[in-house]
């Protein structure tokens, strides 16, 4: 999703000048405005509980949202800059956890061993606090860059969960306690996780779980039963 977006937000710069340096001084200038534009305002609006950060292919910082400096912080709050090549951004408030860059220099070598191949890398961190990440990097194309760019994607899986079993507690008429399984299950954790989370029994994570399938009128998959 964050692919296309990208993409698809990327502004042409139509205006001609007669002077080609002010031409190319104009364009970089707009396209460095168009890249503020998407990453702070854009990407922000449409996606409140993802951070974006934009690499160059040689590993150097382009742009990170806000939200992605926060969960930055969070990731890897008081430790040493291990960034991937070199920050230059000043407005950058935090370090690039070690989580972000490891998938970044898979990324890059994965285009020696896999040329043919356009590849997507993922992770996940768990926090403390039951706090949950999901860590996406992929090759990106923007009009205005020279080389492909990484794109990290960091998802907020406890929020996004939050805010989805909120929205179906409501709309299906859940009880407390299957919006807590609910919540738990959308964030990725198995029954058993579920059942020690909350320490309730096995047998009835899967009975709460059965009444909010049949509520929500989902098909029952088996991928978390243990």
């Amino acid at each position: 999703m964050a692919l296309s977006t990208l993409s698809n937000l990327s502004i042409p710069m139509d205006e001609v000048c007669q002077n080609p340096s002010t031409q190319s001084s104009k364009s970089a200038k707009a396209s460095t405005h168009d890249l503020d534009l998407i990453f702070e305002i854009l990407l922000g609006q449409f996606f409140p509980f993802r951070g974006f950060i934009l690499f160059d292919a040689a590993g150097h910082l382009l742009r990170s949202t806000t939200k992605a400096d926060e969960f930055c912080t969070l990731l890897h709050k008081g430790a040493k800059s291990q960034a991937f090549g070199v920050i230059d951004r000043q407005s950058v408030a935090t370090t690039i956890p070690e989580q972000i860059t490891t998938l970044c220099q898979y990324l890059s070598e994965s285009c020696d061993e896999f040329p043919d191949y356009t590849l997507q890398l993922y992770d996940t961190a768990f926090l403390p606090g039951g706090i949950r990440f999901y860590l996406n990097v992929e090759w990106i194309d923007l009009t205005d860059q020279p080389t492909k760019c990484m794109l990290v994607t960091i998802e907020d899986l406890t929020q996004i969960a939050q805010h989805r079993a909120t929205a179906d507690a409501y709309r299906y008429d859940l009880t407390e306690r299957e919006t807590e399984v609910w919540t738990l299950y959308l964030q990725g954790l198995s029954y058993r996780e579920v059942s020690d989370e909350l320490i309730i029994a096995l047998n009835t994570v899967k009975k709460h779980m059965k009444n909010i399938f049949r509520k929500c009128n989902i098909e029952c998959r088996c991928r978390h039963l243990v």
